[in-house]
C-alpha cells in the first residue's frame, strides 16, 4: 500500500508545466514571429509582383494574337460606342459618350485571346481599378464612384450603362503607342490620334506599351460631380514646351522626357500619391500623367520615390524596375508615335537631361 501511495504521488509531480515554464514557451513563440514575419510580408510582396507581372505577361502575348489579326496595328487604347455592341466611328466620337466605352481590353478577353481576371493584379484590394460605368453589379462600384449616367449608381437598375472593358483594370497603356480615341474630324485639333503599327518601332523591345495603374483607383479617377474612374485611359509620359501635358496643344516639335528643371521628371513623392486623397492623377493635374503608374512592388534605390513597377514592352517581354530609370532611359519612346505633326521627342534644354 505504501508502494502504490508513493508511485501515485510521483506521478501527480509530473503532469503539468508550471505557470513560468508557459510563460517562457510563449515568450519564445513571440520572439519568432517577430523575427519571421518581416521575412514572411517580403516573401508576400514578392509573391504579388510575380502574379501582377505574370498577368502583364499574359496581357502581353494576347497583343501580339490582336496584331496577327491586325497586320501589326496596335489597338486603340479606347473609343465612343456608337452602340451597344461593337460600333464606333472614329470621325464621329460623340462627348455625350450615351453608350459608354469600348477599352483595348476587350478586344483581347472578348475574341478569346486572354481571360479578363488577367487584367487584376493582388495589390489592388478589388484586382484593379473600376470601370467608368461599372454596370447594374454592386460588387463592380467603388464607395463614392459616380458614373457618366444620371442614375444613381445606388439603384444598380438591369439597363444601366456597362462599359466593355474589363470588371477591374490593374494596367495602363503607353498613349504614345496606343492612342486615345482623340481622331480626326471628331477631335478639334491642332494635333490629332493615329494609329501605330509595329514596324515603326525601331527597337521594340525597349518600348513600354503598358504598365501598372497606382494602387489607388481614385489615382485614375477625375472629379466631375463626384469621382468618376478613368481607368480606360493611357498615360501620356511626355511634357511639351509649348503645351505642357496637353499633347495635342501644339503641332510644333517640343516633346520631352520632362520640363526643364524637373530632376523627378514630372513624379511627386510616392508618399504624396500613394493614399486615398490622391485623386485626378491620370489626367496630369500634378505633373506627369505618369504619376498614375504604380510603384508598389519591392526594391527602388530612393524609398521617397517608391518601389518598383513591371512594365510590358512592345517585343512582348516583361520587367519590374523604378518608374523613374524607365524616364531616365528613354523607354517610352523617341517619338509620340500616336500623334500627328512633328512628332519626335528631344531630350536638350541646352543641355544633356
Amino acid at each position: 500500500m505504501t508502494n502504490s501511495q508513493s508511485s501515485g504521488a510521483g506521478s501527480r509531480s509530473q503532469a503539468a508545466f508550471t505557470l513560468i515554464e508557459l510563460l517562457v514557451v510563449v515568450a519564445i513563440i513571440a520572439v519568432l514571429i517577430s523575427i519571421l514575419l518581416p521575412s514572411l510580408n517580403k516573401a508576400r510582396a514578392q509573391a504579388k509582383a510575380t502574379y501582377c507581372g505574370s498577368n502583364l505577361r499574359q496581357v502581353g502575348l494576347a497583343v501580339a494574337g490582336y496584331q496577327t489579326e491586325s497586320n501589326g496595328g496596335f489597338p486603340v487604347s479606347y473609343v465612343y460606342g456608337s452602340d451597344y455592341n461593337e460600333g464606333y466611328d472614329l470621325a464621329a466620337q460623340n462627348d455625350s459618350k450615351s453608350y459608354g466605352y469600348i477599352h483595348w481590353s476587350h478586344y483581347l478577353y472578348a475574341g478569346g485571346k486572354v481571360d479578363d481576371k488577367s487584367f487584376t493584379c493582388p495589390e489592388f484590394p478589388k484586382g484593379g481599378a473600376p470601370r467608368t460605368n461599372p454596370g447594374p453589379d454592386p460588387g463592380d462600384w467603388e464607395p463614392g464612384q459616380q458614373g457618366d449616367q444620371t442614375d444613381a449608381p445606388s439603384t444598380y437598375t438591369s439597363g444601366l450603362l456597362t462599359d466593355r472593358q474589363a470588371r477591374r483594370m490593374a494596367f495602363t497603356a503607353n498613349a504614345a503607342v496606343m492612342p486615345r480615341n482623340k481622331f480626326a474630324p471628331a477631335f478639334p485639333g491642332p494635333r490629332f490620334n493615329r494609329f501605330v503599327k509595329d514596324n515603326e518601332l525601331q527597337m521594340p523591345g525597349k518600348v513600354i506599351m503598358a504598365t501598372e495603374l497606382n494602387r489607388n483607383w481614385k489615382a485614375a479617377a477625375v472629379q466631375d460631380g463626384g469621382i468618376k474612374s478613368k481607368s480606360h485611359r493611357p498615360v501620356n509620359p511626355f511634357y511639351h514646351t509649348s503645351s505642357g501635358y496637353n499633347e495635342y496643344g501644339a503641332t510644333s516639335q517640343g516633346f520631352r522626357y520632362r520640363k526643364s528643371g524637373s530632376s523627378t521628371y514630372g513624379l511627386s513623392p510616392w508618399e504624396s500619391i500613394d493614399n486615398p486623397d490622391a485623386v485626378g492623377l491620370i489626367d496630369g493635374a500634378a505633373g506627369s500623367e505618369l504619376n498614375a503608374v504604380g510603384r508598389h512592388h519591392p526594391g527602388g534605390s530612393d524609398a521617397r520615390m517608391g518601389g518598383t513597377t513591371n512594365f510590358l514592352y512592345c517585343d512582348g517581354h516583361v520587367q519590374r524596375k523604378e518608374l523613374l530609370a524607365t524616364m531616365k532611359d528613354r523607354e517610352w519612346g523617341d517619338k509620340y508615335y500616336a500623334v500627328t505633326d512633328d512628332n519626335k521627342v528631344v531630350d536638350r534644354f541646352g543641355d544633356v537631361d
